[in-house]
């Protein structure tokens, strides 16, 4: 659980760094997967089916159900028991092709943003 939490707060920090072109910042993510590839070469993959709910593929193969939500210009989400976790604002809407680097105090975490469900 504790590298889906995390994995959870990557891929939201991750759109704090993006770079608010559209009026929902979330909007670019339904139906899409986000890849997160952290500095140990380990994957994580979140896939978001609708406007509320996320499935988090941890680098082990295993999956945990979460949730998801816009609040103004930020992404908040919910996986598991652990509390909800928002990125900072955003100023550029995440959609597919879209693509960057976390630079964290562990290493850095590359992100992409898929079509459809990839996994």
């Amino acid at each position: 659980m504790k590298k889906f939490v995390l994995a959870a707060a990557f891929a939201v920090s991750t759109f704090a760094l993006a770079g608010v072109a559209s009026a929902n910042v979330g909007a670019g993510l339904v139906g899409n997967t986000v890849t997160l590839t952290g500095p140990d070469g380990a994957v994580t993959k979140i896939y978001y089916p609708d406007a509320t709910s996320i499935v988090v593929q941890g680098a082990d193969g295993t999956e945990s159900q979460g949730t998801w939500r816009v609040s103004d210009n930020t992404i908040c989400t919910t996986v598991g028991e652990q509390p909800e976790n928002c990125t900072a604002p955003i100023e550029e809407a995440p959609a597919v092709g879209s693509s960057g680097v976390i630079e964290g105090e562990q290493g850095n975490v590359e992100w992409t943003v898929s079509e459809g469900k990839a996994f």
